[in-house]
């Protein structure tokens, strides 16, 4: 009689480098909790995402979205950082990545 072979198959999951981010940001989302974001030396709180006001989901565009965001004593305090179109690509990666996106 002729032995049987057994084969398992393991399943690799790669991890993304920011994964830890979108965990804090899904605990965030959970714990209903407001979100801290740091960008050049200053930080901004944001409302947990399901917090965000209705109208982000009317925003035209991300300098709309990021503004309804931020509301609009953060927004002038971005603002008034004088923020280049790069810069403004950084942050507003940030603030997805905090939302989880």
């Amino acid at each position: 009689m002729a032995a049987k072979k057994t084969v398992e198959t393991v399943e690799t999951v790669e991890v993304a480098p920011d994964a830890d981010a979108g965990l804090a940001a899904a605990e965030a989302e959970a714990a209903e909790a407001p979100v801290k974001v740091e960008h050049n030396g200053k930080t901004y709180t944001l409302p947990a995402p399901l917090d965000y006001p209705v109208d982000v989901v009317f925003a035209e565009n991300d300098f709309e979205a990021v503004r309804t965001i931020l509301g609009e004593a953060q927004w002038q305090t971005y603002r008034s950082t004088k923020p280049t179109i790069r810069d403004f690509r950084e942050f507003n990666e940030k603030i997805n990545t905090a939302a989880g996106n």
